[in-house]
Order: C-alpha cells, then sequence, then structure tokens
C-alpha cells in the first residue's frame, strides 16, 4: 500500500504500482512546461539583456507595464483560445494523441520566440500558449481517468507538483544569468527562453509511451482495449474482480450517460455534440462542473498570479532593491511553492480531503494579504531611506506565508476536482471550462496587477483579502467531498445517490454505496 493512504479494504495491493506512478508522472510532467513559461518570463523580463534587445530601456514606468504585460497577455490569450480547440480533439482523437499535437505546437513557439524581433516573439508565445493551453486541459484529465480512487489527487496532483517544480527552475534560471552573464550579452536573455526545448522534448517522448484511457476507450467501444489498459494500469491480470468491477462500472456510466442524453447509434458527430451540449445544461451536472470552474475563479481573485508574474515588482516595493536581490527573493519564493505543493498534493489531499485544504487555505491567503495590505499602509514605498525595514521583512514573510495558502489549496485542487466531479460523457467539457476560466482570470489578473499596484497600492492586497473570504463562503456551502470516490459513484455525493450501479468485488467484501458517510471514512 502506498504510504500515508487508508486503504478502503477493496483495493488490492498491486494497484499501489509505479506503473501507474510513472504514468502519471510522464503526463503531469506537462504542468513543468506551464510552470516554467508562467514563471521564467516573469522573471526575464526583469533582465537588463531582454530590455535592450526588445525596447523597454528608457520607455516610461507605463509603457514597460504595458509592453511587459501585453508580451505575457499574448501567451495567455494562445493558452485560453487553445483550451476550446483541446476539446474536439480530445473527444474524437484521444486524450493522448491531443497531448503530443500540443507539444509538437509548442516546439515550433519556442523556436521563433529565438529570433530576438519583438514581432517574432509575439507570434512564438502565442504559439507556445496554443500549445500549453491543451495541457491544461487534458493533463488532468487523462490522469484523472487512469488513477484509482484512493489516491487519485496524489496523481492528479502531480501536474500542480510539476507546475511548480517548473516555476522553481524558470526563476532560478533567470537569476542564475543575471548573476553570471554579462548584461550586454544577448546569451542572458536566450537561455532561459530556449530551455523551453529540452522540457517540452521530455514530455513529448514521455507522451509517446502512454496508453490512451481506459474510459476514453470504453466510452469509444474499445472495450478489450479498455480492460488490457486498465489491467496492465492496475497491475492485475485482466480476469482479476477487481478489474472487472472497475470496467462494468465504466460500462454502466457510460450506457446510463447515453441513455440520459437519447444518444442513437446511428447519430451524426453534430447530433451528438447538440445532445451533449443540452445535456451540460441540466442542473445537476451544471452544478457538477460549475465546482470546478468556480475553485479555478476563486483561485485567480486570490492574485496568485500578478504576484508569480511581478513579484520582482511587488519585493521592491516591500524594500528590496536591486535586479539580483529582488530575482533571489522571488527565487526563495519558488522554493516554498515547490515544497509546499509537494506536502499538501502528494501526502495531505487524499487524508485531509479538498475541502478541508480549499477552507485552510482561504483563511491563510486572507489573513496574509490583509497583513501585507496594512504594512503598505502605513509604511507606503519609498518613504524610508534606509532600505528594508523591520516591517518589510515580515510583509515579505507573509508572502511566503501567503503562497503556502495558495499552493496547498487553490493552486492544484481545482485542477482535480474540474476532472473528477463530472460523469465521463461531460468530463473534457468540464476539464476545459475550468482550464479556460483559469487562463481568462489569469489574463485579468496579469494585466491589472500591475495597475492596481500603482493606482490603489495597498487596496490591491486588501481586495484579494476580501475575494478570499467570498471565496470560503462559496467553499463551506457548494463544495462537497470527493476524496476516495470512484469517478463512477461520484453522482453520490452530489446528492444523487439513484444513478449508481455498483458491481461488487465478492459478497464478503462488498461495500454500500459511496455516500457521502463513506467519502468521509475513506
Amino acid at each position: 500500500m502506498a504510504r500515508g493512504i487508508k486503504d478502503d479494504l477493496d483495493t488490492p495491493r498491486e494497484v499501489y504500482n509505479w506503473k501507474m506512478y510513472m504514468a502519471s508522472i510522464c503526463a503531469g510532467f506537462g504542468g513543468a512546461l506551464f510552470g516554467y513559461d508562467n514563471a521564467f518570463l516573469g522573471s526575464t523580463l526583469a533582465l537588463p539583456a531582454f530590455q535592450t534587445q526588445f525596447g523597454l530601456t528608457g520607455l516610461s514606468t507605463n509603457d514597460v507595464n504595458t509592453l511587459s504585460s501585453n508580451i505575457i497577455i499574448t501567451f495567455q490569450a494562445g493558452c485560453f483560445f487553445a483550451c476550446f480547440l483541446a476539446l474536439p480533439f480530445a473527444e474524437t482523437i484521444g486524450r493522448r494523441f491531443t497531448l503530443i499535437i500540443a507539444s509538437v505546437v509548442f516546439v515550433v513557439g519556442a523556436a521563433i520566440q529565438l529570433t530576438g524581433h519583438i514581432e517574432s516573439f509575439y507570434v512564438g508565445r502565442f504559439l507556445t500558449g496554443l500549445g500549453v493551453g491543451p495541457l491544461t486541459v487534458v493533463v488532468p484529465l487523462y490522469i484523472c481517468e487512469i488513477a484509482p480512487p484512493m489516491f487519485r489527487g496524489r496523481c492528479i496532483g502531480l501536474f500542480e507538483i510539476s507546475y511548480q517544480i517548473g516555476g522553481l527552475l524558470g526563476f532560478w534560471i533567470s537569476y542564475g544569468v543575471n548573476q553570471n552573464v554579462s548584461a550586454a550579452n544577448p546569451t542572458q536573455w536566450r537561455v532561459p527562453v530556449a530551455l523551453q526545448l529540452p522540457l517540452i522534448g521530455v514530455f513529448l517522448i514521455g507522451c509517446l509511451f502512454l496508453p490512451e484511457t481506459p474510459r476514453f476507450l470504453a466510452k469509444k467501444n474499445r472495450i478489450e482495449s479498455a480492460m488490457t489498459v486498465l489491467s496492465r494500469l492496475r497491475n492485475l491480470d485482466a480476469t482479476h474482480p477487481y478489474v472487472q468491477r472497475e470496467i462494468a462500472n465504466i460500462q454502466d456510466e457510460v450506457q446510463m450517460e447515453r441513455a440520459l442524453m437519447g444518444i442513437d447509434p446511428d447519430d451524426s458527430r453534430i447530433a451528438i455534440a447538440r445532445k451533449l451540449a443540452k445535456d451540460c445544461i441540466r442542473p445537476n451536472i451544471m452544478y457538477r462542473i460549475s465546482v470546478g470552474v468556480m475553485t479555478q475563479f476563486i483561485a485567480q481573485l486570490s492574485g496568485i498570479n500578478g504576484i508569480n508574474y511581478y513579484s520582482p515588482s511587488i519585493f521592491k516595493s516591500l524594500g528590496i532593491v536591486g535586479t539580483s536581490t529582488g530575482l533571489f527573493a522571488t527565487g526563495i519564493y519558488g522554493v516554498v511553492k515547490s515544497v509546499t505543493a509537494l506536502i499538501a498534493l502528494f501526502f495531505l489531499v487524499d487524508r485531509l480531503g479538498r475541502k478541508t485544504l480549499l477552507l485552510s487555505g482561504c483563511a491563510i491567503m486572507a489573513f496574509s494579504l490583509i497583513f501585507v495590505g496594512a504594512y503598505l499602509k502605513i509604511s507606503p514605498p519609498g518613504t524610508s531611506n534606509q532600505g528594508i525595514t523591520g516591517g518589510g521583512i515580515a510583509a515579505c514573510a507573509f508572502i511566503y506565508v501567503f503562497v503556502v495558502g495558495y499552493v496547498s489549496s487553490f493552486a492544484g485542487i481545482p485542477w482535480i476536482l474540474s476532472s473528477e466531479a463530472v460523469p465521463l460523457n461531460v468530463r473534457a467539457v468540464s476539464a476545459t471550462l475550468g482550464a479556460a476560466t483559469q487562463w481568462l482570470m489569469n489574463l485579468v489578473i496579469t494585466k491589472a496587477t500591475p495597475y492596481m499596484i500603482s493606482s490603489i497600492g495597498y487596496g490591491t492586497f486588501l481586495f484579494f483579502a476580501a475575494m478570499m473570504v467570498l471565496g470560503a463562503a462559496y467553499v463551506w456551502f457548494f463544495v462537497p467531498e470527493t476524496k476516495g470516490v470512484p469517478l463512477e459513484h461520484m453522482a453520490a455525493v452530489f446528492g444523487h445517490e439513484g444513478l449508481i450501479e455498483d458491481h461488487p468485488i465478492s459478497d464478503e467484501k462488498r461495500t454500500q454505496d459511496p455516500t457521502t458517510e463513506q467519502v468521509d471514512r475513506v
């Protein structure tokens, strides 16, 4: 049994195997690309060589803010639109091939960025966005559909852990070139940009060895292939009762959803798409989709991505001056995020549960943001000639405390909920809407953050704190606990036990349907 996970007594020890973790790591490595691209550019924008190459020197602060945010937003816009482009691919050619196609697009975009012209840099950033966007949709979806219920949160959490490690790499690469490469040498900015290529290469090679998900195969009526893949991932023979039970539950859900949607074998793809759209507005399905969408919305209203992108500027406003010093503080910020992600998403998410971590995260973030805002109100930037003060040190510390709250909750759990809370037929739709919400709000907050800091200063942090209080209220009243629940039984925690038909492993080990009471037991 995997350490730190309570067994449900129905799960054979063989299910906790290296094959499952290796598949999750290979797919989850897509998060490293997502994280690296989010992190390296924010730090690279502060490098003197980058500012010289792309005409940022000599511009006013507002002009620099505009150009910097436009470069960032070009990437985010590509990610947003690509989320919707990924949906038909994921539903027709499969999860695995969608990841491979997105990787190829990313390679082209990363190569174009190295030409050193502002126009081509914009094009390259947009193309890498078209490559990263599908990863944020399909990677959590893929892992969700292959992982056993008892440690599904941990497996999907590997996506976020990889994201944080990629972000950490992005911060420290920029710090390293700033310290060791001359500002007059274009290599200073080319190294962090070029590192995108080996990262995507590792991910692409990993994707070539991944199987298609058994649930997608079952949805396409390829039952034998689904059973073969499931048997390999569970490290059990295809005739084992556990595998037989899981494949039977998958088939039941597919048939039930088709019946509810009124899908006929002779329906065209357009007809199926229309019925799918109609199914998405059923009240029960809308509620289940909204959980992933709303938690992504709340995550961005914490202000995290504005802080990520403009962390050097934020630390400067707290009294830390100098490019290298600001980047160093930002690098430590990345270390804190990575360690927190590993602890929360590998060890806690399947023990404490999704809801507990979300609520604690809201409390930690709100308190930290209020402290930072209060400090900036009492001691505005530029009022002291003594460098960073004791209060400034405390404010910087609470930026780190804030990120502990965020990473342990809203960094990874919305990706989990977007994929696991919904039935198979609308799972790709839910993953798409969740990822698109993340990118849209990411774009809005990133665009607004530098102007908010310049215009209202401390009020920026108080605004985000207020959003966390409202977020906690939403989680308390509307987000059910989903830890340990099989995907095909998820309707139970949303109050629809009648939609579940379970297949026991044996009469002696038969347990009740996974109502909320059983979820808490697990």
